[in-house]
């Protein structure tokens, strides 16, 4: 699956706009992870899980991390409106390189099924 998952990046990689919206999707955990851990002082790995937690409206977050700055809930609700977009573009963008991959695949592998003609004449 990993070696997939690799073949798929290099095929989402050729796309124009990949590499753009990848960045943006890593500097957007960064900038989550820097401002809950700071703003909410907690570790790094907490503003991280929490950044990742928020982005993906996933309800495994931990009750225990809860913010209590009203600056850092402002905050929250822009990058929920700015990051679920981004990250369903490089969903987006990786669901195109695994079919792309998986097209490649089936050609290889259908070229190697074909039988050898002889020519007639």
């Amino acid at each position: 699956m990993l070696r997939r998952m690799l073949r798929a990046l290099k095929y989402a990689a050729k796309e124009e706009h990949f590499a753009a919206v990848l960045g943006a999707s890593i500097a957007l955990i960064l900038v989550g992870t820097v401002t809950y851990s700071l703003g909410e002082g907690w570790t790094v790995g907490n503003g991280f899980y929490f950044a990742i937690c928020t982005l993906t409206t996933s309800s495994i977050a931990d009750p225990s991390l809860t913010l209590t700055h009203e600056a850092l809930k402002i905050f929250t609700a822009f990058y929920v409106l700015t990051g679920i977009g981004i990250l369903v573009e490089l969903a987006r963008e990786l669901g195109i390189g695994f079919v792309r991959e998986r097209d490649a695949r089936h050609a290889r592998h259908h070229k190697e099924d074909r039988p050898k003609t002889q020519p007639t004449g």
